[in-house]
């Protein structure tokens, strides 16, 4: 519960912040490793909320993508493993830190979740 919290914090800093700008991979690689996993975890948490709610109807496109992801995550990767996947991602395509980080998080998690 109390990372949930602090998910919820930093996001409303991040989102008032001033200018409305894209949150890039470079943005991400300067906060700390907390701040870094609270991150991914409120990404990926959003994505097991909208699993749940179109189990009633699935979107292909859901479950081709973040379907997958979730159920590569679900139960099995800590918070920690996640940012790892993130991470090293970034760290293996340094041209792609100018990306939104949502973005990102999303191609990270479809090559460390390939078999």
């Amino acid at each position: 519960m109390r990372q949930a919290v602090w998910c919820v914090v930093l996001g409303c800093l991040v989102l008032s912040a001033g200018e409305a700008t894209a949150f890039t991979g470079r943005d991400y690689q300067r906060l700390s490793a907390t701040e870094r996993a609270l991150y991914v975890a409120g990404a990926v948490e959003g994505w097991f909320a909208a699993d749940k709610v179109l189990k009633a109807r699935p979107s292909p496109l859901f479950n081709s993508i973040f379907g997958k992801i979730v159920r590569c995550v679900s139960g099995r990767l800590s918070t920690a493993e996640v940012r790892v996947i993130v991470d090293r991602y970034l760290t293996k395509n340094p041209k792609e830190r100018n990306q939104p980080m949502g973005e990102l998080v999303t191609l990270a998690l479809e090559e460390g979740c390939r078999p």
